[in-house]
């Protein structure tokens, strides 16, 4: 058997890079062992364009943000758009201080478009926010585990996906000869791209990447007479869900010893919550995933220095849903026409 593409991983950097590729043709065979500590099957897919401690506008955002849109709007796409929902996230401001520095931001170019400045409190009967807050406009959040199941699924429809829901031993890999054995099947392939996850650092082709798993717990909520029409983020998120659930999270752990939901991680979610929030509710679930961060908290994207036909695409972090359609698009058009667009900022080269 002859196929033009083997991918190992089936999460979101391994769906888009299946879409990407079936969509031109390719035949793709993918390995997906559906791991529950996924980063893909755990978090709410959020996607925003400031982020960090200081609020600094995300890495590439606009570009990022359209692309994104541009790759929803496919036709093929058509039958998963209701499971992305654009929606505004309010950071009220900790102190007098962050509300003067944003109110001098706010007018910069960079921040002008995507930010609209809070002067009063937002829902003071739910919301600590006495200085108010800033509200960042183009952002929202993506069903993430369910949108990539059905990705998949289209995909093995249109007759072009052949998905194996088991892991690929690394020994059953002929590299040089660009071959594997799967079942007693010899299969001969064009290329193969690893988006493993945090799991890049038992790849013995990628293993040298400094992919620093980090594992992120977050609690569903059920709320009690309460309603949110944007995202609440001050310490953690606060993600409305629909009808009365609602995500809160996460924590960022890189030292940990098992992957599993913690009372220490729950206790964490909670404490932070209480600290910008009043209302009343109650926790339904409790799950864990580990995210694949680098230590320039940047993605992975490029082709092995020895084997031309080997790549990986990786390292989201928390950036999954803006960085998957972009990177994936990027490399697909170097493992299809030897279009070689990706930035330096993202090449497995650089550490």
């Amino acid at each position: 058997m002859k196929t033009d593409a083997v991918i190992l991983g089936g999460g979101l950097a391994g769906a888009a890079m299946a879409a990407r590729l079936c969509e031109a043709g390719a035949d793709v065979l993918l390995f997906d062992a559906q791991h529950p500590d996924s980063a893909s099957q755990v978090a709410a897919g959020l996607y925003n364009v400031v982020t960090g401690r200081f609020g600094a506008k995300t890495w590439m955002a606009d570009l990022l943000l359209a692309e994104l849109g541009q790759w929803l709007d496919r036709p093929m796409m058509e039958p998963l758009r209701g499971m992305r929902h654009p929606m505004e996230i309010y950071r009220p401001f900790p102190d007098p201080g962050t509300y003067n520095k944003w109110r001098s931001r706010a007018g910069q170019a960079d921040f002008e478009s995507i930010v609209a400045f809070q002067e009063t409190p937002r829902l003071p009967e739910l919301i600590e926010n006495p200085h108010g807050g800033i509200s960042i406009l183009p952002c929202g959040w993506m069903e993430a585990g369910p949108f990539t199941e059905g990705l998949l699924r289209l995909l093995e429809q249109s007759g072009r996906l052949r998905r194996v829901r088991a892991s690929l031993p690394y020994e059953s890999i002929l590299l040089r000869e660009q071959t594997l054995r799967f079942e007693g099947e010899n299969i001969s392939f064009g290329h193969l791209i690893c988006c493993e996850g945090h799991r890049l650092l038992h790849n013995p082709w990628w293993s040298h990447l400094p992919i620093i798993p980090n594992k992120g717990e977050i609690l569903i909520l059920e709320a009690g007479g309460w309603e949110l029409s944007f995202i609440l983020s001050r310490h953690v998120y606060l993600i409305p869900l629909g009808g009365s659930r609602y995500l809160t999270g996460s924590t960022y752990q890189n030292r940990f010893s098992d992957p599993f939901p913690s009372e220490a991680g729950k206790a964490e979610i909670l404490g932070q919550l209480g600290e910008a929030f009043r209302g009343e509710y109650r926790v339904l679930e409790h799950r864990a995933g580990i995210r694949p961060t680098t230590p320039d908290r940047r993605p992975i994207a490029g082709t092995h220095p020895a084997y031309p036909w080997l790549h990986v695409l990786g390292g989201f972090g928390t950036k999954g849903v803006l960085s998957a359609p972009w990177l994936s698009r990027l490399l697909a058009a170097k493992l299809l026409h030897g279009e070689d667009g990706l930035p330096p900022e993202v090449s497995p080269e650089r550490f």
